[in-house]
């Protein structure tokens, strides 16, 4: 994540003693840190003094410092949406039954006792690209349906926010039912086929970095995995052990000797997927987020560290975390948030290095022994653009009340007994500066929401002929109107457009109440 702050430089001439202002913008490089004690509890109460940071391997001055519990924000802060937590939940697909089936129960237990003001996004990843099941939300329902189906609802919705009634009844009425997806489980021996696998789940877990990149926020993306084999990456093949032989921990040679000598290293190690890692590894530091990883596969019989080498291997250079070794998979899930309780932000102004990404060190000073900081390794000089038509981007923007200035828009609404009428509109001389040959394109989306839960929705396509259409958007506004039939209670109106070509973006709310 990155700030602007703004210097203001003074000077006074001493014959007219006229003040002249110069403002200079200066890109600041936050380093968000996480500080946890040899027990896994946060550690809280540290200054700055406290830490040292390094860039290229070069002292660096910390010229901006914050320290955010968020157990402890205010209900203020806690609508900004720079102080929210972000967790992306994305669950493997080719993890066998049990395994999957044992996340699920896991984050459904996590959603139950979550804080209302955490927000979570549920995807499945495997057997093709990564599918976002559904966006960030605080409508439990609607998260738990999704992790217990891991399929979009089919209400329709775009931006996949909703259920159908049916599938909301259902959800509420059946708490502790798991849908059984019967996803084909076959993984076999290391092959070309199961390498390009893995290949394609390294390319979607970076590819959802950079769609988060845009947001703002501390996020974090949970890969709910027993991991991919890791001789596919390294060659090293590992036999399993006898029962009665007391050896653990990983290889710390290239042969092993049983009866006879076996060479280990059977296969030559996979440039290839390593390359694929380090470009996601670069996805993650330029969008500014962490990879973490629960070991969905639990503590095994005659286990290693080398076993889940693949987990560690993804989130080494993103700051994230592993945990591992444990089959209460929901403590898993409770633990890895409570490290990450308390965030420590060292801010810098980066230096001229010519360097695309650059790496960082963060060392801790007067603090307990075995008291240990995570943070992102490095850092990137320039950001993929934000997607205006990605989906993820465009619900959180919904979901968060998150103000755009693409173009001005308004949310109006009619009530009436037992129906309200929304009704979105545009300044037309601003719909026009977006046209496009003689045409101007725009998606409108109208969502009704009654707290977190999108209680209705519908979504206009418009296309505009300038030349038919110009006298009148000269003075009129664009409108687009839509009546819903509602009980009564207390509602919001929130209303999204997009312009096409442009990719401009306007948002609007409006609470109501139908009596």
């Amino acid at each position: 994540m990155k700030k602007s702050l703004v210097f203001a430089i003074v000077f006074i001439t001493t014959a007219a003693l006229a003040q002249v202002r110069e403002s200079v913008t200066v890109q600041v490089v936050n380093v968000p840190v996480h500080v946890v004690s040899t027990d896994g509890d946060p550690v809280t109460g540290l200054t700055r003094d406290n830490f040292q940071l390094f860039v290229n391997g070069k002292p660096q001055k910390i010229d901006y410092f914050d320290a955010i519990d968020f157990a402890t924000l205010s209900p203020e802060q806690r609508s900004d949406p720079r102080q929210r937590r972000l967790y992306t939940l994305v669950f493997d697909l080719t993890a066998s039954m049990n395994e999957l089936q044992r996340a699920q129960h896991a984050a459904l237990e996590l959603l139950d006792k979550a804080p209302d003001n955490h927000t979570f996004a549920i995807a499945s990843l495997g057997f093709g690209a990564m599918k976002m099941v559904v966006p960030f939300t605080r409508d439990r329902l609607a998260l738990r349906h999704a992790v217990r189906s891991l399929r979009v609802s089919l209400s329709g919705d775009p931006l996949h926010l909703g259920l159908t009634p049916g599938e909301r009844g259902g959800e509420a009425g059946r708490p502790t039912r798991l849908e059984d997806p019967r996803f084909d489980v076959n993984v076999g021996d290391v092959d070309w086929e199961y390498e390009k696998r893995v290949s394609q789940e390294i390319y979607e877990l970076g590819e959802l970095a950079t769609r988060l990149g845009g947001m703002e926020g501390y996020k974090h993306v949970v890969f709910l995995s027993p991991g991919f084999n890791s001789t596919v990456l390294s060659g090293i093949v590992i036999e399993r052990r006898d029962v009665g032989d007391v050896r653990t921990g990983p290889l710390t040679s290239l042969y092993r000797v049983n009866d006879d000598i076996s060479r280990t290293l059977r296969y030559p190690p996979n440039a290839a997927l390593m390359l694929d890692i380090r470009y996601m590894h670069e996805k993650f530091a330029k969008a500014g987020v962490f990879l973490d990883a629960i070991d969905i596969a639990g503590l095994r019989y005659m286990q290693t560290l080398y076993d889940n080498e693949s987990l560690y291997a993804l989130t080494r250079d993103t700051g994230g975390t592993v945990i591992d070794k444990r089959n209460d998979l929901a403590r898993c899930l409770n633990l890895l948030m409570d490290r990450q309780r308390v965030v420590y932000v060292l801010g810098f102004v980066p230096p001229k290095t010519n360097k695309e990404t650059n790496s960082i060190n963060v060392k801790l000073v007067n603090v307990s022994r075995g008291v240990h900081a995570s943070f992102r390794p490095s850092y990137s000089t320039t950001v993929d653009p934000a997607d205006s038509a990605d989906r993820l981007r465009l619900a959180d923007i919904v979901t968060s009340d998150i103000p755009q200035n693409g173009v001005t828009t308004a949310a109006n609404v009619e009530t009436a007994p037992g129906s309200a009428t929304v009704e979105m509109t545009v300044p037309g001389p601003e719909v026009l500066a977006h046209a496009v040959a003689g045409t101007v394109g725009a998606e409108a989306m109208l969502y009704v929401f009654n707290g977190p839960t999108v209680v209705t929705f519908t979504t206009k396509k418009v296309l505009i002929d300038v030349q038919r259409a110009e006298a009148g958007l000269q003075q009129q506004p664009l409108r687009v109107r839509e009546t819903f039939n509602l009980p009564p209670g207390k509602y919001a109106a929130k209303v999204l457009v997009r312009i096409d070509g442009s990719g401009a973006l306007g948002f609007a709310r409006k609470d109501f109440v139908v009596e």
